[in-house]
């Protein structure tokens, strides 16, 4: 029989174990729920996304293609054609990398990129909403300490990733200031003097090669 005793350690043994399964399913029920949230996130930043900035971006791009007729661009395709064909007849093949240009340039399309080229008014777009408006706080944050407005140039740099620097790195600066230290550049004339100095030895063997090329049988090695 258990006595007493034991039915109070069972009893206090059980309450904890309850209360352990209550906070498990808590905890469960708190991380799905997170989870949905972080979803339904996504699909609202999603489809502000298709709303402000493919939708109207696409449609840009429709409107540039249905404004070409197919008379347009058939006049091209046969421009270019005929181009190909009198210079094969001429110089009897094209290569794209031996070729004249004033005879014929087989990527003379590119150069005219206003064929597909279309240009939209500035996008809104939902998912830069909370960087732009961190870069804005900073830079109202910045003004009121120095006195000074800064530009977006000067925000990027000033919110860049401190990474831990290395020796000679260049992270925290630009190729500007990077050539204005020739000393820590491993090309440079210190550099390059100090490796002169350094005895190479590794590479170096025991072997004569213009005996061995002189002789008349092989050497013994």
């Amino acid at each position: 029989a258990i006595t007493n005793e034991g039915q109070d350690i069972i009893a206090a043994t059980q309450s904890i174990l309850d209360r352990e399964n209550y906070f498990v399913k808590e905890v469960d029920k708190y991380l799905r729920h997170r989870d949905f949230l972080e979803l339904r996130k996504k699909e609202i930043q999603y489809k502000k996304w298709l709303e402000c900035v493919s939708e109207p971006l696409l449609q840009k791009i429709e409107d540039k293609v249905d404004s070409q007729s197919s008379e347009e661009i058939e006049e091209r395709k046969r421009k270019q054609l005929a181009l190909y064909l009198n210079y094969c007849n001429k110089k009897g093949k094209v290569a794209l990398e031996d070729y004249d240009s004033s005879e014929y340039d087989p990527l003379f399309l590119n150069t005219h990129p206003t064929y597909l080229k279309v240009s939209t008014p500035p996008l809104h777009d939902p998912l830069l909403k909370e960087v732009q408006g961190r870069f804005l706080e900073g830079g109202l944050i910045q003004q009121c300490e120095t006195g000074r407005i800064y530009s977006a140039k000067e925000m990027n740099d000033l919110y860049k990733a401190k990474l831990p620097l290395l020796p000679l790195g260049r992270q925290n600066m630009d190729a500007a200031e990077w050539l204005k230290i020739p000393p820590g550049y491993i090309e440079s004339e210190i550099r390059q003097r100090k490796r002169r100095r350094v005895k190479r030895s590794r590479n170096a063997g025991t072997l004569d090669f213009k005996a061995w090329a002189d002789s008349t049988c092989p050497p013994i090695l």
